[in-house]
């Protein structure tokens, strides 16, 4: 049972990656720079259902959805700012799905701002704010949808319940 285990989540955490990374492609215009709403950002919603695999999926979804990035790769690095998140919405989604989300998009903004002011010169405050809106429509506003409809499908409660 633990070999099948495995499986399934080496399995969910390369489609939550291939998810995540393909949204972030083909949403390209608006998944970077300052005023951007990443939405490939709503699969959070996803951490407090699948769990660890959705934590590492989604961080290497982040990495190779950066590899794409107009920014260079400096934003390879946002893997760590959005691993450190992905962790905060794990370790609190018995507490509080929408403190967990949040604490994503905090934890994102701050460093997505940073590399802003880093490569563009553009003003950190400004940066922060407009980056902070944004992920927050992305992984509080629609990550909040995701985790709320997603909870309701039998899928998904088949793919958690422990063997």
């Amino acid at each position: 049972m633990r070999l099948k285990r495995r499986v399934r989540d080496l399995s969910l955490t390369v489609l939550c990656a291939a998810c995540y990374a393909g949204l972030v492609y083909v949403l390209a215009p608006i998944s970077f720079m300052m005023v951007q709403v990443r939405v490939a950002d709503a699969l959070t919603g996803l951490v407090p259902i699948l769990g660890i695999p959705a934590v590492y999926g989604i961080a290497l979804g982040v990495f190779i959805g950066n590899l794409y990035s107009p920014l260079g790769p400096i934003d390879l690095l946002s893997t760590l700012p959005s691993l450190l998140g992905l962790w905060m919405i794990y370790k609190l989604r018995r507490v509080s799905v929408l403190l967990g989300l949040l604490s994503y998009s905090l934890a994102v903004s701050l460093w997505v701002a940073f590399i802003l002011y880093y490569v563009t010169e553009a003003p950190y405050l400004i940066a922060f704010i407009y980056v902070f809106i944004g992920v927050t429509i992305a992984s509080v506003g629609l990550g909040y949808l995701v985790y709320h409809y997603a909870s309701k499908i039998e899928l998904f409660k088949a793919l958690t319940s422990e063997d």
